[in-house]
């Protein structure tokens, strides 16, 4: 085969709908008839992500949303929010690739809209305003960027009243494809237009629809968060269904974060009547993730940073290890951070190993993107002197070399490590902090106080029991906002870049896609 039919058919692969995608929408479009508009509709507002896990839960949410029947006054509309994109630096031709993409995300549009439209949507918007507006929104975006002078500044920005400076910062980071934010960067300016463009959309959509419900995967990023954040502000329901331990999570003014509300995991543990049994569960479980196992809480992983037939070796004189994230993830999906990024940290955290000659090594994060394994190599050229450990070395192999302490950010790591009894080192806020597991720096100063002293920070004499707790909480005490039979589906271990997640719905759970099913 020719390379240009190579490309044709995974062209026709990628933008035609395959037998599973096929077969679920003749079965699902029996049930999620056209649903009368006018007086007494009530509408639902569902973001388009290209994944087919949010499908099948967006779908049964809907359906429940209409009491089982979603023709019973609900209208449903589909919102294809992917307005930003991808501008590496580096790429040459750039206004040529950003008009190809343009192209390529219509052909997407096409295609999961025909998806969507399968589970009720019928009417379909953007985050795209009139010519005017952008026009409007591209001078003020100018005006708000002149006035940057620190990466805190882009942290605090406000548009009309809503907080948006920390998913302009995320976006950056993911679509310009670089570890920290450049102030100079015209494709900052582009992005707080773009922020600016999206918050004018909702806005207007939000205010012509009076829709009772958002269903979003995430809350991060320009395209999710400022969508999620004025349809709060609207008064709009809004739940999301991105976070690997709740199917559905209802956000709040309050809590506008997709990930689990971690903060209340102690008082949730502490309400269990047999303690006991659950710490045993959690120590059970466990030890299959040290075995090699992925469970829930690291579906994300490629594969398990333990192996139960490890090799490697830990280098000679090696007392504490960094563990780094991957550079393009979302930073700021907790609370807060001691650092404005991930770049900022590893600087500072080099600069302060190399300074005091400390013996810590830094090892990349095992599952990051190419790009991100790009600026690893940035940072050992600039620090020759600092231990750098492959990415795949087993962590079992590290914890038993003896560590005095791990440090990481807010990373699954620092309860794996306190298990072990190694001290753990966080630099934000993260899912652990309900139970006494990490050593939490608060600020710069205290966080660079605590690295260069780290030979004397211990973990908890209880760390173990805290472990357990936390991850019994974690793992198996899901909260979910929304009650949503799905029968004997787990939903949560559908893949979400795999058609075969449909075709299990329609085989394994009919109810949900086939009429007469009864409530989804």
């Amino acid at each position: 085969m020719s390379m240009i039919a190579r490309v044709l058919a995974g062209a026709r692969a990628r933008w035609s709908l395959d037998e599973n995608e096929t077969r679920f929408v003749t079965e699902a479009e029996r049930v999620f008839a056209p649903a009368p508009s006018g007086e007494g509709t009530r509408r639902v507002l569902v973001q388009m992500p290209p994944d087919y896990q949010c499908v099948i839960k967006f779908g049964a949410a809907v359906r429940e949303f209409g009491g089982g029947n979603v023709a019973n006054n609900v209208e449903c509309v589909g919102l294809w929010h992917q307005s930003v994109m991808s501008a590496p630096r580096e790429e040459t031709m750039q206004g040529l690739r950003r008009e190809v993409r343009k192209v390529l995300n219509w052909l997407d549009f096409r295609k999961w809209k025909r998806l969507y439209h399968a589970i009720g949507a019928r009417r379909f918007v953007t985050l795209r305003p009139s010519v005017s507006v952008r026009r409007a929104n591209w001078q003020e975006a100018g005006r708000i960027w002149q006035g940057l002078t620190s990466k805190d500044d882009v942290l605090a920005i406000m548009l009309n009243g809503t907080p948006c400076g920390d998913l302009i910062y995320d976006t950056y980071l993911r679509y310009r494809i670089q570890p920290t934010v450049d102030l100079a960067d015209p494709f900052l300016r582009r992005l707080i237009a773009q922020a600016l463009d999206a918050q004018h959309a909702i806005r207007a959509h939000l205010k012509e629809g009076r829709f009772e419900r958002f269903f979003t995967n995430y809350s991060s990023y320009i395209q999710h968060g400022i969508p999620v954040r004025e349809a709060l502000r609207a008064g709009v329901e809004v739940f999301a269904c991105g976070n690997l331990t709740q199917v559905y999570k209802r956000l709040t003014l309050e809590d506008w974060l997709h990930t689990e509300a971690h903060w209340h995991y102690g008082e949730r543990f502490a309400a269990l009547a047999d303690k006991d049994t659950a710490r045993a569960t959690a120590e059970a479980e466990l030890q299959k993730r040290f075995a090699g196992a992925i469970d829930r809480a690291t579906a994300y992983m490629k594969s398990s940073a333990y192996a139960a037939n490890a090799s490697g070796a830990l280098p000679a004189g090696v007392e504490g290890v960094v563990y780094l994230h991957d550079f393009f993830d979302s930073p700021h999906c907790y609370r807060s951070m001691v650092f404005p990024d991930y770049d900022a940290w590893a600087r500072f955290t080099a600069k302060t190993i190399v300074e005091h000659n400390l013996p810590i090594a830094i090892k990349p994060h095992p599952n990051q993107l190419p790009e991100s394994a790009l600026v690893v190599q940035k940072l050992k050229a600039e620090f020759p002197s600092v231990t750098f450990l492959d990415p795949k070395l087993p962590n079992n192999i590290i914890f038993k070399a003896g560590i005095k302490c791990g440090i990481s950010i807010y990373g699954t790591v620092l309860s794996e490590l306190a298990y072990h009894g190694i001290a753990a080192l966080a630099a934000g806020d993260n899912p652990h902090v309900d139970f006494d597991i990490c050593i939490d720096a608060t600020s710069v100063e205290d966080y660079r106080e605590k690295l260069i002293g780290f030979r004397d920070l211990k973990a908890p004499a209880n760390a173990k029991e805290q472990v357990l707790e936390f991850y019994y909480t974690h793992q198996f005490m899901h909260h979910d906002d929304l009650q949503v039979d799905f029968g004997p589906l787990d939903v949560m271990r559908l893949p979400v870049n795999q058609s075969i997640a449909l075709k299990t719905v329609v085989e394994s759970y009919p109810p949900l896609v086939r009429a007469g099913g009864g409530k989804a």
